[in-house]
């Protein structure tokens, strides 16, 4: 079972808006949720992906989304 599909489905729009480089506060206006919110759903995404960190948290993302078929396509190199 990959990391990603442990998470919720807010979960997972979360840590998607978190890849792109929103802070709490914008995840809360984007999603519609508290800022108390967002910070829990972050607290159970790093407890479900077994990291530590926002930037830890990104990285398994975007490198389980990548290893599945059919996920997103990692953006080319600048």
């Amino acid at each position: 079972m990959s990391a990603p599909s442990q998470l919720s489905r807010r979960e997972e729009e979360v840590l998607e808006l978190l890849a792109k480089g929103a802070a709490n506060k914008e995840i809360a206006a984007t999603l519609s949720i508290s800022l108390d919110t967002v910070r829990y759903h972050l607290k159970h995404i790093y407890e479900k992906l077994h990291v530590r960190s926002r930037t830890e948290a990104v990285a398994k993302y975007v490198g389980d989304r990548d290893a599945v078929p059919g996920g997103a396509p990692r953006p080319p190199a600048p």
